[in-house]
């Protein structure tokens, strides 16, 4: 059996590929009522299926004997073709001939021209524009043809419709090349499975570099939109959460508009949900679950016998040294700092003697000048730093103690940043 040459057809009416071995592979009668089906639009010159490089509309042939298999084929008299000169053409080349092709069907257009009409409503954007070359910044004078593209609030961006099983090399060459030239760029589907095995390569390929987020244009964003006079559009998004002492996920769904979305300038993307940060948290969560056993350790350290106490720091500090992390059970002012800090965020006096954060924070800038930095930056943080200036407005002690250390540029102690990090995170040391 010869390969066929027409690999795939382009159904013009939904937009969608067909691979000729999957179709083939179909029961008889399946593939026998496409035959009947497929001739009954070409006698009426209406396109069905279409070869998905040259776009001409194709035909079932094939033969009783032979080697020649059942197959898709051009007519007699049509045009040229890449699968008929195959090796005039790079593999991308004729790749990029497919992904341009599914551009053609009555849905693409429907959907481009609905995003073009919808944007236009929103004054933020300017210079849209449909199915216009795309002109790089470089010298090399690369251009792409983006479905929509525009501004908004001088922020370039495209938007691009995928409808079909595109392939990851067009995917990623035009996403390399927008983040190239500093454009964002908005895929959308227009129906989206939240079952993984029914998922399309293709959508896989763009959800996932897109952190889990998939964008759907459909009948009732559609409705939505028309409604409100705003562009507005579902999103699919992976949400994580934590169950028997594991990190799973779950796919939800919410209508958005642009305003909700959170730009990442880095891979000129946009999403609505942070997936990957929220997995991240709930990952460090679970990593670092004996943190709040730590503080509670630090909290109520009085109520422990000395030796038992010890050997429980002796303990949380090899559980920190397993994760890479400084702590030392010995060090004193390392736990008085904690102490303080937790002091700040709790408001709790935690085995200092001062009945107010002025009297603290006094005592931490006396005894453990090596620590005054992250207090200060603790005293903002939990908005304690005012109410420490006004207590100190009748005598200026802390004002004189501060300016002394700053004048003086008090070496602080840096070894133990890790362990602030994962401590007080809030702090961004």
């Amino acid at each position: 059996m010869s390969e066929r040459s027409i690999e795939v057809v382009l159904d013009i009416q939904k937009g969608n590929l067909i691979n000729a071995e999957k179709f083939f592979a179909l029961p008889e009668d399946k593939v026998f009522k496409g035959r009947r089906k497929l001739e009954e639009y070409n006698q009426r010159n209406e396109p069905l299926l279409v070869c998905s490089c040259c776009y001409q509309p194709v035909k079932i042939r094939g033969r009783e004997q032979g080697f020649i298999s059942i197959h898709f084929a051009h007519f007699v008299d049509s045009g040229d073709c890449p699968y008929k000169s195959y090796n005039k053409y790079t593999k991308d080349e004729i790749e990029r001939m497919k992904y341009n092709g599914v551009k053609e069907s009555p849905l693409h257009k429907k959907l481009k021209y609905f995003i073009t009409d919808s944007i236009k409503l929103d004054n933020r954007f300017s210079n849209v524009k449909t199915d216009e070359v795309y002109k790089g910044n470089g010298l090399l004078k690369e251009w792409k043809k983006p479905d929509v593209s525009g501004k908004f609030n001088n922020t370039d961006i495209v938007f691009e419709i995928q409808l079909s099983t595109t392939f990851l090399s067009v995917i990623v060459k035009r996403e390399e090349y927008y983040k190239k030239n500093n454009t964002f760029i908005m895929w959308f589907f227009n129906q989206f499975s939240t079952d993984e095995d029914s998922q399309r390569f293709t959508e896989k390929d763009i959800i996932y570099s897109n952190n889990n987020n998939a964008f759907i244009i459909n009948n009732e964003t559609i409705s939505i939109t028309n409604a409100n006079n705003k562009f507005i559009f579902g999103c699919y998004y992976i949400e994580p959460y934590l169950e028997n002492n594991c990190v799973k996920r779950k796919w939800q769904y919410k209508t958005v508009s642009i305003d909700e979305l959170k730009w990442d300038y880095e891979n000129y993307k946009v999403y609505y949900y942070d997936s990957e940060g929220e997995t991240k948290k709930l990952k460090n969560k679970l990593e670092y679950s004996f943190i709040e056993e730590f503080k509670t350790l630090i909290i109520n350290e009085d109520n422990f016998e000395w030796k038992e106490r010890y050997r429980l720091y002796q303990l949380y500090e090899h559980k920190f040294a397993q994760k890479g992390i400084l702590f030392e059970a010995s060090s004193t002012a390392l736990k008085k700092i904690i102490q303080a800090i937790l002091c700040l965020k709790l408001n709790d006096k935690i085995g200092y003697e001062n009945d107010n954060v002025l009297g603290l924070s006094n005592t931490i800038l006396e005894y453990r000048k090596e620590y005054y930095g992250i207090y200060i930056k603790a005293l903002k943080c939990y908005n304690k730093y005012n109410d420490v200036l006004q207590r100190d407005e009748k005598k200026g002690i802390f004002k004189k103690k501060l300016s002394k250390l700053q004048s003086e540029k008090v070496e602080q102690e840096t070894r133990y940043n890790k362990l602030f990090q994962i401590l007080f995170p809030e702090l961004i040391i």
